[in-house]
């Protein structure tokens, strides 16, 4: 095994090998800048573990325990939804099979302070999520950045330290103002998880759909496209199309099959094969 991977045991009692722990990612905080990626395929999670990002979220859909099988040396923290699990029972359980699915980690929004207070009595590891929140935009005036303004930059602090006091390792900074993170990022003992907020904090995090450039959204100013899967899928079809029509039209000229698409009979067993058939019709 390479030694850059840690034997561990996860939270679930697996025994395995990562490339972080919790207390490695909170020792690197201002010594090395660190990558997060957001994955939802198998296909992703493994090409960002072979890449050597150091980080993954992920969703807990159907999906997850294939997903941590094919990122299984990377530390990767799982969303808890909180509209389908609102109460702190339902949202304890809900975690618990999360972890029991391999997570290293957990995300928390930013919905429930008690909540996270509770988890954190068990000694599971999280990070939250402070600035843009796509579920409380609302409560901001619409979707747009946050922190522009010294109310909200003091209104932002104070989150942070919330989250700070509730037991998380790291919070999610999403289109904060570049130079108000940098000043949050010494102010806070968290691990600071940039998301268009600049590159002051401790570590970087895109989505893989627009490093990928396969959004089924506007592309984010933000985000930056390393490759266009968008133009590359639209070609595939494209393929796939001609391949069926050109199938078709192969069948219609009678050029498809050939010899060498189909199997034959020995002559000796296709001669006794025809004398069986003649035999049998001359007794109808």
């Amino acid at each position: 095994m390479h030694k850059k991977y840690k034997r561990v045991f996860s939270i679930n009692n697996d025994l395995g090998f990562r490339n972080y722990t919790v207390r490695d990612i909170i020792n690197l905080k201002g010594k090395r800048k660190l990558t997060q990626v957001r994955v939802t395929t198998t296909e992703e999670a493994s090409a960002a573990e072979e890449a050597g990002i150091d980080l993954i979220l992920t969703g807990p859909g159907p999906n997850l325990p294939a997903i941590r099988k094919a990122a299984a040396k990377t530390f990767m923290t799982v969303g808890v939804p909180f509209i389908q699990n609102p109460s702190k029972r339902e949202a304890t359980k809900k975690a618990f099979d999360i972890i029991e699915a391999g997570a290293d980690s957990l995300m928390c929004q930013n919905w429930n302070l008690d909540w996270m207070k509770h988890l954190n009595k068990f000694r599971i590891p999280f990070q939250s999520h402070v600035g843009f929140i796509p579920r409380r935009t609302t409560w901001i005036g619409g979707i747009r950045s946050f922190g522009k303004t010294a109310s909200e930059a003091m209104e932002l602090y104070k989150d942070v330290k919330d989250i700070e006091n509730t037991g998380a390792w790291g919070i999610e900074v999403e289109l904060v103002p570049q130079n108000i993170l940098a000043i949050i990022t010494q102010e806070t003992s968290l691990i600071t998880i940039s998301i268009g907020s600049g590159n002051a904090a401790d570590a970087q995090f895109l989505f893989a759909e627009d490093i990928l450039g396969q959004s089924e959204i506007k592309f984010p100013r933000h985000a930056k496209k390393y490759k266009n899967f968008d133009k590359l899928l639209n070609n595939l079809q494209k393929d796939r199309v001609n391949a069926f029509k050109e199938f078709k039209l192969d069948v219609k000229k009678k050029i498809f099959p050939t010899n060498k698409h189909s199997i034959s009979i020995d002559k000796k067993e296709l001669s006794n094969f025809k004398n069986f058939l003649h035999k049998n019709n001359s007794t109808i």
